[in-house]
Order: C-alpha cells, then structure tokens, then sequence
C-alpha cells in the first residue's frame, strides 16, 4: 500500500497554466523544484464558468448524484428484477435505468465491458517520456473541479478520464499537451452525454488561453483517430448506480459511493481494476459503513462473482480506503472539496470522523 504515499506530493496543488505558449510549466515535471500558485483551477475563470453553466447546462444534471429517493427493495440480497421496485418520479425522470431492465441494462454492461476493442494499457506511463503518473493525479484533480463547476452528470466525468487513460495507452505526448488533452476529451465526452456544450472560447478560457481554438480542434481529431471514434464504454458509475439502486442506498449512502468513485479516478494504479470491479468495489465499502445487510450476497451473486470475485473486491476496497484517507494530507483535494459541501451530505467529513 506504499504506492498511496505517492499521492501525497509537497506542493502538489495544480499549476497555473502560463498564457505564453512556449513556457513548458503546463504541468511540472520537478514538482519539488517548482513553486505552485494557490489552488485556482490553474486560474481558471470561476465566475465565467458558473454563469456559463447556468447559461448552456442548466438542464444537464447528475441524475445519479441527486437520488433523494432510490429504488425500494424487497430483497437486498440480490440484483435481479424482482428485487427492484423504482421510485415512480425517478422512473420518469431516468427512464434508462427503469427498474424492470436493470438487470439485463448490467448483463449487458457486463458483456460491452468484455468485448471493448480498445483497452487501457495499465503499464503505459513506462512508455511515456515526458509525463508521470503525478502529473496525471494533477490533471485528473483538475479535471474533477472544473466538471464540479460546469454541473456535468457523472458518466461525463469518467468519460474524459476513461478517453485520457485510452490516448495515452497509444499515443506520447509532449508535457506542455497534456493539459490540452484533458480539455479535448472533456470536450469530446460532453458533445456525447450533456444536453448544452460551451463554446470553444470557454473551453479556452478555462486553461486561461494556454491554447488556441485551432489546437484545440487539432487535438478533438487526433483523439478521435487515435481511437478510431470508441469513445463509449461501461463506467464504474453505472455499475455503481445500478448496485446502490438494487440496495435502497439512501442520499447519503449514495453520496458516499460516489465519493470513492471520483476519487479512484485520481490514482493511476487503479487501473488495474475492471471498472465493474471498481463499481462493485465502492457499494461494498458503502454497505460495509453503514452496516447495510447483505453485503455479503452482494460479491456472492452469481452477475457478480463470475466478473469480478470476492478477493479481488475486497482488495479493491481496501485499496481505496487507503486512497480516500491519505486525501486528508494530500494537495490534490478536488474531490474531498466536492464531497466535503452540504450538496453531497458532507460524505468526506463522515469519513473522517471514522
């Protein structure tokens, strides 16, 4: 569990993103050489952000996030039909996850899961020149923020995280493109899952003009060459919703899933995790918090066991309490941030306090 320690940089608050194009500081190589500005979003243009959000994705809300009332079960003790019962309201309003197709909806996430063309190369930052895993916990974190300030659904989140860690499984990148990465497969991920998308200037805007409009959509096309347009995948965020509506997790409960699944997205060696495994992984701690019952025929379960087994969840979750805790004494606190405000239950105080 050493490998957590790494999280824990001095100084490792992200960096402002310099105006001049050729200063290579986008994100640091030596951190303990640099001095890091304040955590600003690397300067990013907080108040612009929030009113272009209120403006373009006012209607682009996290259904998962926001469950005040989850699906009613009569048997915790497994995810199948007869075990969920959806809330009429939150049937309607996502009727993607109705009740009566859960259990096919995570059959077939199970199966699309399986049968990707392009898979993640868990080693991939040995192969890498310019760039380390530090630098990509830095970027994740900001990544984290600025989802946080635009209100974009979860699956956005792990969209952009999914297509960074998929460009860089193939491609080498120079350290003064990386940012520049992130701000594309944002881009990209919102185009495929929120109702509104910001102008281009305002996806500039936010690296404080780091990049122009034309680098920008240079990059959108090579991400999608690169990748050949397969951008879609099963994200540990459905997994999760489809277990913690199964479970009758309540707001809090929820809030605290998801608390665990942002903050995986930080860690680099969580890569080796299947995101099924990672899903599966968090409602475990959840229902291991909170005492729920059951969560024993949760691992157990024939859907399940047969993709991620008992021993590897148990060592998942373990793996990301020790994440979650060492966020206390770590910089990158964008989602401890998050989980720490009255919108989320303050799950990260919770934590704390345990």
């Amino acid at each position: 569990m050493e490998k957590y320690n790494k999280m824990d940089i001095e100084g490792n608050t992200p960096k402002a993103m310099e105006k001049n194009r050729n200063n290579s500081n986008f994100i640091p190589m030596d951190e303990e050489k640099e001095s890091f500005k304040s955590k600003e979003l690397n300067k990013i243009k907080l108040n612009d952000i929030k009113s272009s959000s209120e403006l373009n994705c006012s209607t682009s809300t996290n259904h998962s996030n926001t469950t005040d009332k989850s699906i009613s079960s009569q048997n915790e003790s497994s995810i199948n039909k007869s075990s969920i019962k959806a809330d009429i309201e939150k049937e309607r309003e996502n009727v993607q996850f109705n009740a009566e197709y859960l259990e096919e909806i995570y059959t077939n996430l199970i199966y699309d899961e399986k049968m990707l063309k392009l898979a993640i190369n868990k080693d991939y930052m040995s192969e890498q020149k310019e760039i380390n895993h530090k630098m990509r916990a830095i970027l994740i974190d900001w990544i984290i923020e600025v989802h946080n300030c635009f209100h974009l659904k979860s699956k956005t989140l792990f969209q952009v995280v999914y297509i960074i860690d998929l460009y860089l499984s193939y491609k080498i990148i120079k350290r003064i493109d990386l940012q520049l990465l992130g701000v594309a497969s944002l881009l990209i991920a919102f185009k495929s899952n929120e109702v509104y998308c910001p102008s281009l200037q305002q996806f500039i805007d936010i690296t404080n003009d780091a990049y122009t409009k034309a680098e920008l959509l240079d990059m959108e096309k090579e991400i999608l060459r690169t990748l050949n347009f397969e951008i879609l995948f099963p994200t540990a965020e459905e997994f999760y919703s489809i277990i913690s509506r199964s479970y009758n997790f309540t707001e809090v409960q929820n809030n605290l899933g998801y608390y665990f699944l942002d903050s995986s997205l930080i860690e680099y060696a969580l890569l080796k995790y299947k995101p099924s495994t990672i899903g599966v992984a968090c409602a475990y701690i959840v229902m291991k918090f909170f005492r729920i019952n059951g969560y024993k025929d949760l691992y157990s379960s024939k859907m399940v066991n047969e993709n991620s087994p008992q021993k590897t969840i148990k060592e998942c979750a373990k793996e990301l309490c020790f994440l979650v805790k060492n966020l206390s004494v770590s910089n990158l606190k964008a989602a401890k941030t998050k989980y720490s405000s009255a919108k989320y239950s303050n799950v990260a105080s919770i934590c704390d306090e345990k």
